[in-house]
């Protein structure tokens, strides 16, 4: 699923799958229509704050290192799959000297597709972070960097299952996940501060946000500011 474009995005993988026991289970969201519109602040590492819907709870799994994770929890009977990562800003990062951004980033539209139904390796859900192709800027004209993936859960495997797995019903609604990623690479800090999150659907393509990946892109990245 991960498509290293950086050095530094390899130990952001290694992390990844750290706090995944600690979040919600993948099913769909309907972030849309949670807790209406208020929102609250709440912060990340002592450098940063966030909004995030009022009613959602924030959680916290054990430092590792020098890297914090946190969860976001929609009340029931919704469900979410946020996780924030702050980690340290190492290794080297690929940066077009002309535009000064990410050499593998474009601004466009997002469209995520399954990688390949014959690697379900590559299609698991503990894969690794999405590829991040696109950016947009906030505030303090910082770039978020953000990516996506589709995999089939068809084509999940366990030790103790089969892959690819028993036949999904023709129409289901929830075969597929689509796996978003936004990062934000903070050089007066030195931090990273990555954001993910899923949706569950029908299709193998998706175009655009759904599920925790609109929330992210509509309101939790866009209010990421640092502490003074």
């Amino acid at each position: 699923m991960l498509k290293n474009h950086f050095t530094v995005l390899t130990f952001v993988l290694c992390l990844g799958g750290i706090g995944s026991g600690q979040t919600s289970p993948h099913t769909t969201p309907s972030t849309a229509a949670l807790c209406g519109s208020r929102l609250k602040p709440v912060e990340l590492a002592g450098k940063y704050k966030v909004q995030i819907p009022d009613c959602f709870t924030m959680g916290r799994v054990a430092n590792f290192a020098a890297v914090s994770i946190y969860f976001f929890n929609a009340p029931p009977p919704d469900s979410t799959t946020i996780q924030v990562e702050v980690l340290p800003y190492a290794g080297e990062i690929n940066i077009n000297k002309d535009t000064g951004k990410l050499v593998a980033a474009a601004t466009g539209d997002l469209t995520c597709e399954v990688e390949s139904l014959q690697d379900p390796v590559a299609l698991g859900a503990d894969g690794g972070t999405p590829p991040l192709t696109r950016y947009f800027t906030i505030a303090d004209n910082r770039d978020v960097y953000y990516g996506c993936t589709v995999f089939d859960k068809a084509y999940e495997c366990t030790m103790n299952s089969p892959c690819p797995s028993l036949p999904w019903p023709p129409k289901s609604k929830s075969r597929y996940t689509t796996e978003y990623a936004f990062a934000v690479f903070d050089k007066e800090t030195r931090l990273i501060v990555e954001f993910t999150g899923s949706h569950d659907g029908p299709s193998k393509k998706v175009i655009g946000f759904k599920g925790d990946g609109r929330l992210l892109r509509d309101t939790i990245v866009p209010s990421l500011t640092r502490i003074k």
